[in-house]
């Protein structure tokens, strides 16, 4: 706790210096807030702390908090330089784009096992969580399989999101000459900046040809052959063209930095362009600590104020920053038809209450809400005007828009908004509009109490 100053007029002593650093950790501490703009809830979090308890807070920033890191931006951008040179610019024409949305995640599962049996070069696969259950256990086999072909496999797995993951599960696949890298591990001073960077991406590359992305990790929850009430609704995108390389190029950026590798080791596969498959329009968006700005949150932002009709929103999670947030509600004001789709119940319930005020308010405004009833709904989806579509990872809450590693594709060709938009469809076919007594727990004493806490918390949820 900060002590009050000694008499500068007498002698320096140890109470001063204390002083001075305990000063100086607070005003770091406070100032790293700020800049973090990601919301006033985030300052109200590390302020009174950084007063109480100045060193140890700053502790738990250098190793948990902020949400940029310089060093690895410089990183990147050298990494997208050498592609550059290497090879020619990434292209966003001439790509074939397929939905995965079934309601067990069925042909995510089929098309994952068609990708990875055809592979004759390398397999590229990123993803948060890998569950050891039989899901988990039939791609890692697949995997093994294809590694003692002779096929390049590279398997990426978050150390938080795959905390739980047994080593042993992933022996078959080392043994078989393939590799399997954590990235960012959670013990302090192993991983790269700071622990609460987490990789969300979900990337999978087949022979730089196709590539797969969107919201399914690796698991029973998420897809399987058979049906189960507790499978979470989502979607993923099988995408062949140009466009697998870019994806490719995120997956070889996370993997140098998870493994201290050299860009240089895959100068073959960074000149390498797959030719057109299709006539699909794709823009990859990748964002995170080792973007200079924030990518994905100015896409929405522009996606919003050019919007001239609708703007629709699907995500799990709704926690949108004060930018987002404000946008939206002027739009819904001014008669824009804005459709927010959240499941009724998300597998997050501190994120569930800390969502209320602001479903609460943009209802208010005019938006249309609607809660997804038969599933935890888990796809994300932001459309403009049925003109444009960003899909992939990102959830709409501050830790995907400025925390975590995400990777969306923004579409602009009509066959694929129609797929997109006849899965939104069939979701609001099966959802409950929002209603006065929905929340009614929101008006106890407990149930305001928890909001609180949780728009508090929200930035680190």
């Amino acid at each position: 706790m900060l002590v009050t100053p000694p008499d500068l007029n007498s002698p320096i002593d140890a109470a001063l210096v204390w002083w001075l650093i305990d000063a100086a950790c607070a005003i770091y501490v406070v100032v790293h807030a700020i800049r973090a703009r990601v919301s006033m809830a985030y300052i109200f979090l590390w302020g009174p702390a950084a007063i109480l308890i100045p060193k140890s807070t700053t502790l738990i920033l250098l190793l948990w908090g902020g949400r940029k890191h310089t060093a690895l931006a410089k990183a990147k951008i050298a990494i997208n330089a050498a592609a550059a040179q290497i090879g020619e610019p990434p292209e966003t024409t001439g790509n074939d784009f397929k939905m995965m949305s079934d309601r067990q995640g069925l042909e995510m599962l089929e098309t994952l096992r068609h990708e990875i049996r055809n592979a004759r070069h390398r397999i590229h696969l990123s993803t948060y969580i890998f569950s050891a259950d039989r899901t988990g256990i039939e791609i890692m086999h697949l995997l093994a399989a294809k590694a003692r072909e002779g096929v390049e496999v590279k398997l990426l797995l978050d150390a938080l999101g795959s905390w739980g993951t047994p080593t042993r599960l992933g022996r078959r696949l080392t043994r078989a000459g393939g590799k399997i890298a954590r990235f960012n591990p959670v013990l302090p001073m192993q991983g790269k900046g700071s622990a609460n960077w987490r990789n969300h991406r979900k990337i999978a590359v087949f022979d730089g040809k196709v590539a797969i992305v969107g919201g399914q990790n690796i698991g029973l929850k998420y897809m399987g052959d058979v049906e189960s009430r507790g499978r979470f609704r989502d979607c993923s995108f099988r995408i062949a063209g140009p466009a697998a390389a870019t994806i490719e190029r995120v997956f070889i950026a996370d993997w140098c930095q998870a493994t201290d590798t050299k860009p240089e080791d895959f100068t073959d596969i960074l000149r390498a362009r797959p030719v057109a498959r299709g006539l699909v329009n794709i823009n990859v968006i990748s964002s995170g600590p080792d973007a200079l700005n924030d990518p994905l949150w100015e896409h929405y932002v522009r996606m919003i104020e050019t919007a001239q009709r609708s703007v629709t929103v699907v995500t799990p999670y709704f926690v949108p920053d004060e930018t987002i947030f404000r946008l939206l509600k002027a739009a819904a004001q001014r008669g824009l038809r804005v459709k927010i789709l959240l499941p009724r119940k998300s597998d997050h319930r501190l994120l569930d209450f800390a969502r209320r005020w602001y479903v609460r308010i943009l209802q208010e405004a005019g938006a249309e809400i609607l809660f997804f009833k038969p599933d935890v709904l888990h796809a994300k989806l932001f459309i403009r005007d049925d003109v444009e579509a960003v899909v992939g990872s990102p959830n709409l809450d501050m830790r995907s828009l400025f925390l975590n590693y995400e990777i969306g594709v923004a579409v602009t060709t009509p066959s694929a908004l129609n797929e997109i938009n006849g899965f939104v469809d069939t979701l609001a076919a099966e959802s409950i509009p929002y209603s006065e007594n929905f929340y009614q727990h929101s008006r106890t004493w407990t149930g305001r109490t928890l909001e609180i806490i949780s728009r508090v918390l929200e930035p680190l949820l």
